[in-house]
């Protein structure tokens, strides 16, 4: 008979933990499932937000970044289990308030960490609607810790509010704390303010992605040819005047032309060396992976992939924000000349994605 409620007793604890563990990541888990919903492609039919699943870093032209958000997310993740495991084990302990460890100086440092790892996901695949998730994904962890501390208070009493008094909520010193109060303080009503710098930082985040898209995309190698109706940009280490060369080359071929003319609009092409690279374009397009690795390129050489325009009116900049592109065709060179050229079936791009320019 003991040892049977002993089982139920422990079944129930495990159950309350899984149940609280689920509440505490909904919101990142929110998050990063949007990577892979409707929500990417849902708002660029619309004119006034075709903006939103456009990219505002390198995404295609650099290594560096996806590489440095992929460590920024699993160093998140390791911060997060294992503030949570001393969390849970002080529980089973009984020992009540947390005092030591990864909460000596903040009250949430699983919240931070979750922060953390978002953060690396949004460099992974820096997309300007991600962005606005991932601020409200903050949020939602914000009143998630105010409404634990008040339960916590109530149950701790004395005991937490001097944890309070002797820790920061996320952030030793509390900036942003102090930020908002000297900025802020003179608006009454704690609601309102929080209200007044929720928006705020929504407009100041879109802002400065839109700034850092148009510094990191201006350091990229690129170029528009009105009278040709191309665009064009590189992924190699080539200047201006050598890519401008790379396509004038590739436009004198008749078999290359003779495609474009058919496309009758502006066509992107992206230049890029190997064929990693161009599978990871096509699964950013919409093409499974398998489909991809199945195309048939040679590991190495330069790589050249032709875009048609999706969407987005025909007079509009090629480089628009609000241009949406899907490949046509591969064609792989042999220095100054086309190889071979690749057609791409279109019915492998499964879905609505926007692809990235750059």
């Amino acid at each position: 008979m003991l040892k049977s409620f002993a089982r139920a007793a422990a079944f129930l604890v495990y159950l309350a933990i899984t149940l609280e563990m689920l509440f505490m990541v909904a919101p990142f888990a929110l998050y990063y499932y949007s990577f892979y919903g409707p929500l990417l492609s849902g708002p660029s039919g619309l004119k006034a937000i075709a903006w939103l699943p456009a990219f505002f870093l390198p995404h295609l032209s650099t290594e560096i970044l996806p590489s440095l958000g992929g460590v920024i997310f699993l160093l998140g993740l390791v911060g997060f289990f294992l503030s949570a495991f001393q969390l849970y084990y002080t529980k089973f302990r009984r020992r009540g308030v947390v005092r030591g460890g990864f909460y000596k100086r903040i009250r949430h440092p699983q919240y931070l960490s979750l922060g953390v790892a978002g953060l690396g996901l949004l460099v992974v695949w820096p997309r300007f609607i991600l962005l606005l998730a991932y601020i409200n994904m903050l949020w939602f962890y914000y009143l998630l810790a105010r409404s634990e501390e008040h339960r916590i208070e109530a149950r701790y009493g004395q005991a937490y509010r001097e944890q309070v008094q002797r820790t920061s909520m996320f952030l030793p010193g509390e900036p942003g704390g102090r930020l908002v109060r000297r900025l802020f303080g003179w608006i009454h009503g704690h609601p309102a303010r929080l209200l007044v710098v929720y928006g705020i930082s929504l407009a100041g985040a879109i802002g400065a992605a839109f700034v850092l898209r148009g510094l990191t995309f201006s350091a990229t190698t690129h170029l528009s040819l009105p009278d040709q109706r191309i665009a064009a940009v590189s992924f190699l280490s080539v200047n201006e005047g050598e890519l401008r060369q790379l396509i004038e080359s590739v436009d004198s071929a008749e078999e290359i032309r003779d495609r474009i003319r058919k496309l009758d609009d502006w066509v992107l092409i992206q230049a890029m060396d190997g064929k990693p690279r161009v599978v990871h374009v096509m699964i950013d397009a919409g093409m499974t992976r398998i489909t991809a690795k199945d195309l048939p390129l040679a590991d190495k050489g330069i790589k050249l992939v032709f875009c048609r325009r999706k969407e987005g009116p025909s007079h509009e900049d090629p480089f628009s924000i609000r241009a949406h592109w899907q490949p046509v065709f591969v064609a792989e060179m042999n220095g100054q000349k086309t190889s071979r050229v690749i057609e791409l079936s279109q019915s492998s791009f499964l879905g609505n994605p926007v692809m990235p320019v750059f």
